[in-house]
């Protein structure tokens, strides 16, 4: 099984702020999401036109699937969803084809 790439973008809703969707943020990957079978890593960025985005990264697209099952009913994530102006919510998931990390060797040329 090839790893799984989730990428997420919308905006926050009316009223949440920078700082209270990144802190609600903070808590549900701390007592959430880290905690799932196949949960990799997760990258959360804002764009100048105040779009938010968030990629994430599974062992396998199971436990991707699997997440979102849990993330629906879990009582620590509505917090963080309530947040988020659902209207604007987009999930795209891909399967990993090539990783590349830039090596000491490759900085230093």
């Amino acid at each position: 099984m090839a790893k799984t790439i989730e990428i997420v973008t919308f905006r926050l809703a009316d009223g949440v702020s920078d700082e209270a969707f990144i802190a609600e943020t903070k808590t549900m990957e701390r007592d959430f999401l880290g905690k799932l079978p196949g949960f990799i890593d997760r990258d959360t960025g804002k764009s100048a036109e105040g779009g938010w985005i968030v990629v994430l990264h599974w062992a396998r697209a199971e436990d991707a699937q699997a997440s979102m099952s849990k993330f629906v009913d879990a009582p620590g994530t509505k917090a963080f969803t309530a947040c988020i102006d659902m209207s604007t919510f987009q999930m795209v998931r891909y399967r990993l084809e090539d990783f590349y990390k830039l090596s000491t060797d490759d900085a230093a040329a």
